[in-house]
Protein backbone atom coordinates (compact mmCIF):
# COMPACT_ATOMS: atom_id res chain seq x y z
CA UNK A 1 0.00 0.00 0.00
CA UNK A 2 1.33 3.40 -0.97
CA UNK A 3 1.40 6.00 1.78
CA UNK A 4 1.17 9.71 1.09
CA UNK A 5 2.38 12.10 3.79
CA UNK A 6 0.38 15.29 4.27
CA UNK A 7 0.74 18.27 6.55
CA UNK A 8 -2.20 20.00 8.15
CA UNK A 9 -1.43 23.68 8.48
CA UNK A 10 -2.67 26.01 11.22
CA UNK A 11 -5.47 28.22 9.90
CA UNK A 12 -4.54 31.78 8.97
CA UNK A 13 -2.74 33.41 11.88
CA UNK A 14 -3.52 36.92 10.69
CA UNK A 15 -1.70 39.77 8.98
CA UNK A 16 2.06 39.66 8.88
CA UNK A 17 2.24 35.86 9.11
CA UNK A 18 4.28 34.69 6.16
CA UNK A 19 5.29 31.18 7.18
CA UNK A 20 2.48 28.68 7.68
CA UNK A 21 2.72 26.70 10.90
CA UNK A 22 2.27 22.94 10.95
CA UNK A 23 -0.64 21.69 13.02
CA UNK A 24 -0.02 17.96 12.39
CA UNK A 25 1.50 15.55 9.89
CA UNK A 26 -0.84 12.83 8.66
CA UNK A 27 -0.65 9.77 6.46
CA UNK A 28 -3.17 8.83 3.81
CA UNK A 29 -3.48 5.91 1.45
CA UNK A 30 -3.00 6.65 -2.23
CA UNK A 31 -6.14 7.17 -4.28
CA UNK A 32 -6.88 3.85 -6.03
CA UNK A 33 -7.70 5.65 -9.30
CA UNK A 34 -4.82 8.16 -9.15
CA UNK A 35 -1.95 6.63 -7.13
CA UNK A 36 0.03 9.90 -7.12
CA UNK A 37 -2.76 11.60 -5.15
CA UNK A 38 -4.00 10.95 -1.62
CA UNK A 39 -7.36 9.33 -1.01
CA UNK A 40 -10.14 11.51 0.43
CA UNK A 41 -9.34 10.72 4.10
CA UNK A 42 -6.22 10.24 6.18
CA UNK A 43 -5.74 7.09 8.26
CA UNK A 44 -7.17 9.00 11.24
CA UNK A 45 -10.26 9.97 9.26
CA UNK A 46 -9.57 13.64 8.47
CA UNK A 47 -10.33 15.10 5.06
CA UNK A 48 -7.23 15.51 2.88
CA UNK A 49 -8.80 18.33 0.86
CA UNK A 50 -6.99 21.26 2.54
CA UNK A 51 -3.79 19.43 3.44
CA UNK A 52 -0.44 19.96 1.75
CA UNK A 53 1.58 17.06 0.44
CA UNK A 54 5.01 16.48 1.97
CA UNK A 55 7.58 15.38 -0.65
CA UNK A 56 8.55 12.15 1.09
CA UNK A 57 8.13 8.45 0.47
CA UNK A 58 8.97 5.80 3.07
CA UNK A 59 12.02 3.78 2.02
CA UNK A 60 10.16 0.51 2.44
CA UNK A 61 8.48 -1.76 4.98
CA UNK A 62 9.47 -0.88 8.51
CA UNK A 63 10.77 2.57 7.52
CA UNK A 64 9.44 5.73 9.14
CA UNK A 65 6.26 6.85 7.42
CA UNK A 66 7.22 10.53 7.76
CA UNK A 67 10.46 12.48 7.50
CA UNK A 68 12.39 12.53 10.80
CA UNK A 69 12.35 16.36 10.83
CA UNK A 70 8.54 16.28 11.08
CA UNK A 71 8.31 13.57 13.75
CA UNK A 72 7.21 15.95 16.51
CA UNK A 73 4.03 16.79 14.55
CA UNK A 74 3.11 13.17 13.76
CA UNK A 75 -0.60 12.44 14.16
CA UNK A 76 -0.79 9.74 16.85
CA UNK A 77 -3.94 8.25 15.31
CA UNK A 78 -2.36 7.94 11.86
CA UNK A 79 0.76 6.41 13.45
CA UNK A 80 -1.36 3.88 15.37
CA UNK A 81 -3.31 2.96 12.24
CA UNK A 82 -0.07 2.35 10.34
CA UNK A 83 1.30 0.15 13.14
CA UNK A 84 -1.85 -2.01 13.14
Amino acid sequence: MAIIVLQELVPDLGPGTEIPAIEAVHAAPADPDTPADPDDRTFCGKSTLDMERVPYEPAGPGALWLPPRLRRWACPDCAAALRA
